[in-house]
């Protein structure tokens, strides 16, 4: 796993750690739908205020909206901003108020909180493999001072045993749209290569991510590494350095593009994101690059209707690359249909079509016996899902001819659960005619 994914990853298993403390503290509910939207009119908005954020600074809720003062209020606007707000992860529920007074409109946005501090429990399985179980314990903040800073530290034993401390902050100051991220994690990790024996590696990495946000949608990041990655016996091809230890600085920048209304099940807007990296500086053994790109769409075909679609690829260039920096398919990245498969080489490439249609639309839980507030109202909806996936991964010395296509299709229901975790129950046949039935958490895409 690349080091400047690592804070990311562990970000989105919160989510799920969330979801399961919160049914701790849920009495019997009863479902309610989300508010209609505001008809296109021509109303100008006069006034916005913002209500029920007694944590969260309204800074961080206004910078994620389009509609300002002086605007034209849209339907699409409404759902645009309700989106892009629930998206921060720190509400349960998210509503649009509005008082007409002839030509304008006094908009009310109405916010209930999340509960944000948890220490929780860690048991889960490494790579979706039930026999890659890890467990462990940590204590994490999404959303200290109020700014949606996070702080978190963790630990794990079993499969791969690791420590790791983490804090990000995506806006520096109140006047600016600066953001930073600082990580640590040491641990010994189980080795990915499917070309050699099982081994460990002893993993210490230090990062420092520093960027900008342009705007509603733009953002640009750069980042330093200090990685020293060390195996448990030392033999050719493991590791750079003949010694069995790989020390070197990594830097990085990243260029992204994100007008997605829900990041956690998007149904419109696009995503993209551009990256570039050096691996090794200064005397390092160490002495590669990687270049990569990730482009997403999703577009209304009819009604309710969406399609998205997805685009993605990594490629290697410069020295010798190690095993535990090569890309692979059958761990994050997965061919639905070779799901259980592991594909490993330099370079990937990869592409995915999934039609989406709600059999629930999203609404809302109220629980009014909870013991606390922060869960008493719960998101959730239903969808279906039908999904063409297709990718290839080569070495650099080989000709693109050497490692065809492979490719699976197939479709399943996906749960839109509260605290913004997605699970999918789907079935998939791949070119060669078998077929897997699988369960995962998160979006495919």
């Amino acid at each position: 796993m690349r080091s400047s994914d690592v804070a990311d990853k562990h970000l989105k298993f919160l989510t799920i750690i969330r979801t399961f403390v919160a049914f701790l503290f849920c009495g019997v509910a009863f479902g309610q739908s989300l508010p209609q939207q505001i008809p296109d009119s021509t109303l100008i908005v006069r006034k916005i205020e913002i209500f029920g954020n007694e944590h969260t600074k309204e800074q961080i809720i206004r910078r994620e909206m389009s509609i300002t003062v002086g605007s034209v209020l849209t339907a699409e606007a409404v759902e645009h901003d309700l989106q892009r707000i629930y998206s921060l992860g720190l509400f349960n529920r998210v509503e649009l108020d509005s008082v007409v007074d002839g030509k304008h409109v006094d908009l009310s946005v109405v916010v209930h909180e999340r509960w944000y501090v948890f220490p929780f429990p860690i048991l889960g399985i490494k790579y979706r493999n039930p026999k890659n179980l890890y467990y462990g314990g940590g204590l994490t903040h999404q959303n200290f001072r109020g700014w949606n800073e996070k702080l978190w530290f963790a630990f794990a034993l079993g499969f791969d045993r690791w420590v790791q401390l983490g804090y990000q902050n995506p806006k520096l100051t109140a006047d600016d749209d600066l953001f930073l991220r600082a990580f640590v994690r040491y641990g010994r990790i189980r080795s990915l290569s499917v070309t050699d024996e099982l081994y460990d590696q002893t993993q210490l990495s230090i990062q420092l991510t520093i960027g900008k946000r342009f705007g509603l949608y733009h953002w640009l990041m750069g980042w330093m590494n200090y990685d020293i990655w060390q195996v448990s016996e030392a033999r050719l091809g493991r590791t750079v350095s003949p010694t069995g230890r790989d020390a070197y600085l990594t830097t990085g920048v990243r260029l992204v593009l994100d007008t997605r209304d829900l990041q956690e099940y998007s149904t419109r807007g696009s995503y993209a994101t551009v990256t570039a990296s050096k691996f090794g500086l200064g005397e390092s053994d160490v002495d590669f690059f990687k270049m990569g790109y990730d482009f997403r769409k999703y577009v209304s075909l009819m009604g309710d209707l969406t399609l998205g679609a997805r685009t993605f690829g990594m490629f290697s260039g410069g020295g010798i690359i190690p095993p535990y920096r090569h890309e692979y398919f059958g761990y994050d990245e997965r061919i639905r249909g070779y799901f259980t498969t592991v594909f490993q080489g330099e370079n990937i490439m990869g592409n995915s079509l999934e039609l989406r249609f709600p059999i629930l639309k999203p609404r809302y839980y109220t629980f009014p016996y909870s013991w606390l507030p922060e869960f008493s109202v719960w998101r959730y909806g239903l969808y279906v899902g039908l999904f063409v996936d297709a990718g290839r991964i080569w070495d650099r010395h080989e000709p693109l001819s050497m490692r065809g296509w492979k490719s699976g299709i197939g479709g399943g229901i996906h749960f839109l659960l509260p605290y913004s975790l997605v699970a999918r129950t789907e079935y998939a046949v791949n070119k060669e005619g078998r077929g897997e039935f699988y369960i995962d958490f998160g979006v495919s895409f």
